[in-house]
C-alpha cells in the first residue's frame, strides 16, 4: 500500500513540474511579444513621423509623438501600467530604439 501511495505521489509531483514549467514558459513567449508588439506599434510612429517632416530625426520622446498624433498612451504588458511619456525613442545606426522599460 506505501510503494503505490509513493509512485502515485511521484507521478503526480513529475506531471505537476512538466504542467508548472510549460506554463512558465508559454508566459513568458507571451510577454516577450507583447512587448514587441507595443515597441513595433511605437517605432511604426516615430518613422511615420519623421518621414512626414513633423519630428526631428534627433531623440524623441513618447510624449511629443502622442501629441503629434503618431502614438497613443502605451501600456506596459508587464506592469499594466502606461508608458511614462517623458521616455525616449533614440535613432541608433539608422534604426530607432524605444527606451520604456
Amino acid at each position: 500500500m506505501k510503494e503505490r501511495v509513493v509512485v502515485l505521489l511521484t507521478a503526480f509531483g513529475i506531471v505537476a513540474s512538466l504542467v508548472l514549467g510549460t506554463v512558465y514558459k508559454v508566459y513568458n513567449i507571451h510577454l516577450n511579444r507583447s512587448y514587441l508588439v507595443v515597441e513595433k506599434r511605437i517605432i511604426e510612429g516615430a518613422e511615420a513621423c519623421v518621414f512626414d517632416n513633423k519630428c526631428n530625426d534627433e531623440d524623441m520622446t513618447l510624449g511629443v509623438l502622442i501629441s503629434k498624433g503618431y502614438a497613443s498612451d502605451e501600456i506596459n504588458p508587464k506592469t499594466s501600467l502606461y508608458y511614462d511619456r517623458d521616455s525616449l525613442i533614440k535613432k541608433v545606426n539608422g534604426t530607432f530604439v524605444f527606451e520604456g522599460h
